[in-house]
């Protein structure tokens, strides 16, 4: 297995490295920031132009049509690595599961339709976060002609910026159906949570609404939704080794000008020491992510691997931004300071497809079975 970077790999990384110039990082950092809830006196600030200038970017630098099953996870990888440095918070990777989703559906024009019109910039926002439930069976209301459904989903990222909405869920028959609707229909109601990471989660709420398009995901549509949940969680875990890089960046340039009993913090041992280790498991975490990347282009059984690689990186989001606000002290936890930011967005991103301590829950059968298979017959 060969995890490093392909030449095309490292050009991507270049162009992504210039497009989020140290100019524009930090008001990406902040491009979902709005007024808390029932702040008359703040106004929410107008990032529209920001977040259309940025999709464009993506859309034109091709991250739409990157993707697992053999079509450059590794590459999404990259780009979700350098986006999750900046703090970056769109629909790039729910619309990525979605034109996976399209991709493993069964052929034909409106299939084709769909992935064309995704493939160009249509955002979408996939239903894939609620809770303990696997997203395909979250309960899921249809009418006898399966020509519309009643749905509610807790959290749902960055909905009001899609243009569809991906509802994965169960039947009261039993059977798994996915669902893509449109996001402006009037029966879709939408409510942003006020959270601890300031970000774009909507509770939503369909009643009757009509369905654009039923993906066929073939005889077991329980088995391609966790091949999709695998892809989602390789993209989640590089997006996290990428916050914990910028944590770390963050950290280490205020630990050389933060001056402690006479001298740069960062010359302090115990600080100095913290960050090499946080560097260290940075790239043991890349290492492993990247792995999992492989494995799902090469068409091996990424499951285990990107579990694996997401816990790892979730605790690490949470451990490097703790870090970085430990060292720059009081002045880490005021508004001003990205510092905060970095820990708000790792205490929330860290669990999103399942915390630490689920996933490793979680792969327990899968490493027993793997280890039954490589024990050698005693007979």
């Amino acid at each position: 297995m060969d995890v490093t970077l392909a030449p095309e790999q490292r050009e991507l990384h270049r162009v992504c490295t210039e497009l989020l110039d140290e100019e524009l990082a930090p008001l990406i950092r902040r491009m979902a920031d709005r007024p808390r809830h029932g702040d008359a006196t703040a106004e929410a600030p107008d990032n529209a132009p920001l977040r259309a200038m940025l999709w464009q970017a993506l859309t034109d630098l091709g991250a739409l049509r990157l993707g697992g099953d053999g079509h450059g996870l590794q590459s999404l990888a990259v780009v979700a690595e350098r986006l999750g440095e900046v703090l970056y918070q769109g629909p790039l990777p729910d619309t990525v599961l979605a034109a996976e989703a399209l991709l493993r559906s069964a052929p034909g024009g409106t299939r084709d339709r769909f992935r064309k019109e995704i493939g160009a910039g249509a955002p979408v926002a996939a239903a894939v976060r609620d809770g303990a439930l696997r997203p395909d069976e979250a309960p899921l209301v249809t009418d006898e002609a399966l020509e519309t459904i009643t749905a509610e989903r807790r959290f749902v990222a960055y909905a009001a910026e899609a243009d569809y909405l991906l509802i994965p869920g169960r039947t009261a028959d039993g059977v798994r159906r996915t669902a893509l609707v449109r996001r402006d229909h009037p029966t879709v109601r939408l409510r942003r949570h006020e959270e601890l990471g300031r970000g774009e989660l909507y509770a939503v709420r369909l009643s009757g609404t009509p369905v654009a398009y039923w993906l066929d995901l073939g005889s077991d549509p329980e088995g391609a939704w966790r091949r999709l949940l695998a892809s989602a969680r390789i993209v989640q875990a590089a997006c996290l080794v990428g916050l914990s890089q910028g944590a770390l960046r963050l950290a280490t340039a205020y630990a050389k000008e933060r001056r402690q009993f006479g001298g740069p913090l960062g010359r302090r041992q115990a600080p100095a020491f913290r960050l090499a280790r946080t560097a260290a498991r940075i790239d043991a975490a890349r290492m492993l992510t990247r792995a999992a990347a492989w494995e799902a282009d090469s068409g091996v059984d990424p499951r285990l691997t990107a579990a694996q690689a997401l816990a790892m990186a979730g605790d690490l989001a949470r451990e490097a931004s703790r870090d970085a606000l430990q060292i720059h002290g009081a002045r880490g936890m005021t508004e001003a300071c990205d510092a905060q930011l970095f820990y708000r967005r790792a205490a929330v991103e860290s669990v999103a497809l399942g915390s630490p301590a689920r996933l490793r829950a979680e792969v327990l059968p899968l490493l027993l079975a793997k280890h039954a298979d490589r024990t050698p017959s005693l007979s």
